[in-house]
């Protein structure tokens, strides 16, 4: 094979590189401003500046890529001026701002990134704005002085001119070089010592063209690198917001169970569910915007496994499950169900979403996404607190998160009466009243329980299925009482009871065994998954 030397080639156009260099650097130049004025209009107004921000107008792949495109450039110019031996101060300036404004892009992108999802630090902001200006005033330096080379440099002081000869090139410049690419497998074997020295000799004799192809590779495979790890790809902990696809995300919680919320089993005896609780948002206003839950697996212990529908019914004590339901510009909480071998659960665990990138105005979007998971194991019971009448109790810890229940009055009777005031058309108010009892349905005499409580769910929770205080107990509490020294107990099943007419005030009815008028000793114990309370009514 014959190689060319390329001297020769560089430097005959050394005018149209340095021409190409500055039209790409004025790209760049004009790219730092924008930035920069964004993050003045952010400063000033975050409000204004973060309506209807899109993170690709400002920093996309293209970007990039013309940083990478300079360096090389710049790289392949350098090489020359050294084996020449001319002035090479700009170039190696040039190297350092341009592999320092790569860096400098991929910080800006990172910040930026967070505008989704948070109002950014105001000092942050501004050393951002600042240190993006100055890179922007030293580009445009460096970009001047490559078009003076490109137009109009001082050929004196290069020494290169319009015809070959003036630009020095020497025969040696232009010459062919033979490569030997023929090999004898057998040949190899025995004379690899030989080879490795011919090796040798080829890279002193073609030191430059190897040496030039060598950084350029390590530059693209950095460029690749930063760019898979810093953009591409992204790892984050529970808790952590962060974006993909348009949607932003923040992985609340995740859980190992095998049973529903009444303690049943629901999966094989070998298997169990990770459920993962998330928040998650849609950043643009599009109302046929879906979360596409097929790009989100979980990876235990080397193996992927998507998600499964067939325990939505049995996980609402946890939480909603998403099932392709229509999202808000507000966070919303999800629940997401993996089931898995029980061997894999000792393992460590991701969650991973893919979001596929789009190159529609060069907009970048990590390849990969991975959410540590620290799975709270549901099938351990954990020993909890008792409270008292009056106290209010915390389910801190559990699966209802921050949210409390307190009851202030209880009251068993098998009817209460309750006073309102009947108003006519004319607005002519009697007093009236009216009485709440038990329905006549069911096996077993009834009685009620009058309540004044409250159940306060945890606000960052979607649990539609715990609306109020009478689906809260029908959902969790047991009913504990004491008769002639017997202890018994139910779930408590009942219906919504409350007054025709007039208000209850407050009161929640809740259907008991008509015993418990007689009993001596009532609480209420609360299953909340592995946690189990205990409410001293009596």
């Amino acid at each position: 094979m014959i190689l060319r030397k390329p001297y020769a080639f560089f430097i005959k156009y050394f005018r149209i590189i340095n021409l190409i260099m500055a039209i790409l650097m004025a790209m760049l130049i004009y790219r730092t401003i924008v930035i920069g004025n964004f993050l003045t209009d952010y400063i000033q107004d975050y409000a204004t500046a973060s309506s209807g921000f899109v993170l690709g107008d400002y920093i996309n792949f293209y970007s990039f890529l013309v940083v990478l495109i300079v360096i090389i450039f710049t790289i392949v110019v350098l090489s020359v001026m050294f084996v020449k031996d001319k002035p090479k101060k700009l170039y190696i300036f040039n190297l350092i701002i341009y592999l320092a404004l790569m860096v400098l892009y991929g910080v800006d992108y990172s910040v930026m990134n967070n505008i989704y999802d948070r109002i950014l630090d105001i000092r942050l902001s501004s050393a951002l704005r600042d240190i993006t200006y100055i890179a922007a005033g030293i580009q445009i330096i460096s970009c001047i002085i490559t078009i003076v080379r490109a137009t109009g440099f001082d050929i004196k002081q290069f020494n290169f001119g319009s015809d070959l000869e003036a630009l020095e090139i020497d025969v040696k410049d232009n010459e062919e070089f033979e490569v030997a690419v023929e090999f004898d497998k057998n040949k190899m074997k025995r004379n690899i010592r030989g080879k490795f020295r011919e090796l040798k000799y080829f890279y002193i004799e073609h030191k430059f063209v190897v040496n030039v192809l060598a950084i350029i590779l390590v530059v693209i495979v950095s460029f690749i690198i930063f760019m898979t790890k810093s953009i591409y790809t992204a790892s984050y902990q529970e808790a952590q917001t962060f974006v993909a696809s348009n949607f932003g995300f923040n992985v609340k919680n995740s859980y190992l169970t095998t049973t529903d919320q009444n303690d049943k089993q629901i999966v094989a005896a070998d298997n169990v569910l990770v459920v993962v609780r998330l928040d998650v948002r849609k950043l643009v206003e599009d109302e046929t915007k879906r979360l596409n839950t097929g790009l989100i697996t979980l990876k235990a212990g080397g193996k992927s496994y998507g998600q499964t529908t067939n325990y939505n019914e049995d996980l609402t004590d946890i939480g909603t499950p998403y099932t392709n339901d229509k999202l808000s510009i507000d966070f919303t909480n999800y629940i997401l169900a993996f089931e898995i071998p029980k061997s894999e659960s000792a393992k460590s665990m991701t969650l991973k979403i893919n979001d596929n990138v789009s190159f529609i105005r060069g907009e970048i979007g990590a390849k990969n996404i991975y959410v540590k998971l620290n799975p709270v194991d549901l099938t351990k019971k954990v020993q909890t607190e008792e409270k008292k009448l009056s106290e209010t109790l915390s389910f801190s810890g559990s699966v209802l998160g921050e949210s409390t229940f307190t009851i202030d009055q209880f009251e068993i009777s098998n009817k209460f009466k309750i006073e309102y005031q009947f108003c006519s058309k004319k607005n002519n108010c009697l007093a009236s009243s009216e009485y709440v009892t038990p329905t006549a349905t069911g096996n077993y005499p009834k009685t009620l329980i009058k309540l004044k409580s409250a159940f306060e769910e945890d606000e960052s929770m979607n649990l539609n299925t715990i609306s109020d205080v009478y689906y809260f107990l029908n959902e969790f509490a047991t009913i504990n009482y004491q008769v002639d020294n017997k202890w018994y107990s139910h779930k408590i099943d009942s219906k919504r009871i409350k007054p025709k007419i007039g208000s209850a005030n407050g009161y929640t009815y809740i259907e008991v065994n008509k015993d418990l008028e007689r009993a001596t000793s009532v609480y209420f114990t609360f299953q909340v998954r592995n946690y189990n309370y205990k409410y001293v009514l009596k």
